[in-house]
């Protein structure tokens, strides 16, 4: 819900595509400048301790913009610095919740326990734009965050809930840890080649997502609970995709379900562009959440299953530092041409970054064009 909604806060405080970018752009700085150490402080400490710790981060940072929102002492600066921490607490826990699966489900499953969780965030990313949008139409910015305020502290309890069976893990030195868990990534040169096109990917995706959202709301003047369920519609596409996509990726093999959905995504991008109705959107943003699903498994999986649990957190705070690195200044670039008038020239960039990571795993990498797994012998 505040995903959906700080960055339309800013477009109406702002009134301008920059001011929407800039919060959207903010969000993902500290997954490149914390990323990686945030790996290293969770494989060192209990989850369980973590997790309960983080919960109560977000619930008291949300309760704390809140007092800001109900005072009237919000700004697009101060939205900015709450939107770094946030999604900067939010990263850690999301690494744990990595981490905690690896150590809780057997090897054999952990494709399809990734898949049911991309199912349970895909549940998650529907229903929070969707809310997002009715409770900025029906309450206003003010109640939207003091509901997510109420939530989080529902959720900070229910993290006490959480008991794994695990120990303290040995204490190391803080800098040769982190080598060793770069030494461990670089090894590994699949998830190097995938991670260098999940850079453009994801920028592209953050290009898509700032063209979606000012398209929708400055060409089509669609309101805040019909942008919402435009960008719900991408998690239904999701958590039905999310069904199939283990089978499909074990038939293809994990490269051609990897490679292939990166160039529908890019044609999609240039259907957005020119969508005239809302409707239209509509089914677009369904196929494309449908579609994102496949690389998003694709990657998480291959980094599950070629990453030993001890160096997990370190591997997963590397390549999530990585995966976000483009994601700001596209952004920012998306953003700009926006408030220039060239909205499609947002989505064209986004079409231009999609086919750059399908030709770098083409001639790059070396994947060629990949089709289905041959059968074991």
């Amino acid at each position: 819900m505040l995903a959906f909604a700080l960055p339309l806060l800013a477009l109406e405080i702002s009134g301008t595509g920059s001011g929407l970018a800039l919060i959207k752009g903010a969000g993902f700085i500290p997954n490149v400048l914390f990323a990686i150490f945030v790996g290293v402080i969770n494989d060192r400490m209990r989850k369980a301790a973590g997790f309960r710790i983080y919960s109560l981060l977000l619930a008291g940072s949300c309760a704390a913009l809140w007092a800001l929102m109900l005072a009237d002492l919000v700004s697009i600066m101060n939205l900015a610095l709450f939107v770094i921490f946030l999604n900067a607490v939010g990263y850690a826990i999301g690494n744990l919740q990595f981490t905690l699966l690896r150590l809780t489900g057997p090897q054999e499953r952990r494709s399809d326990a990734t898949a049911r969780g991309s199912a349970i965030n895909s549940v998650i990313t529907t229903i929070g734009p969707a809310l997002g949008g009715l409770a900025l139409f029906t309450l206003g910015g003010t109640g939207l965050v003091g509901c997510v305020t109420l939530l989080l502290a529902f959720a900070a309890i229910a993290a006490f809930t959480v008991q794994p069976d695990e120990t303290l893990p040995p204490k190391s030195p803080f800098w040769p840890s982190l080598r060793e868990g770069f030494a461990v990534f670089v090894k590994n040169r699949e998830l190097v080649m995938m991670t260098v096109a999940v850079v453009l990917t994801n920028a592209a995706a953050g290009a898509f997502m700032v063209g979606l959202l000012l398209k929708l709301k400055t060409e089509l003047e669609a309101n805040d609970f019909e942008t919402g369920l435009v960008v719900a519609a991408a998690g239904i596409g999701s958590v039905i995709a999310a069904t199939y996509a283990p089978r499909i990726r074990r038939h293809l093999g994990y490269r051609a379900a990897f490679f292939w959905p990166i160039w529908l995504l890019g044609l999609l991008s240039l259907a957005t562009a020119a969508a005239p109705t809302l409707l239209i959107l509509f089914v677009i943003s369904f196929v494309e959440g449908a579609v994102s699903i496949f690389y998003d498994i694709g990657i998480w999986s291959y980094r599950q299953e070629s990453t030993e649990g001890r160096h997990m957190g370190r591997v997963a705070g590397i390549t999530g530092a990585i995966f976000k690195l483009l994601m700001p200044p596209v952004i920012f670039l998306a953003g700009w041409l926006a408030d220039a008038d060239a909205i499609t020239s947002v989505f064209l960039m986004a079409t231009g970054l999609f086919v750059a990571a399908a030709l770098f795993l083409s001639f790059i990498a070396g994947w060629g064009w990949p089709r289905r797994a041959l059968p074991a012998t």
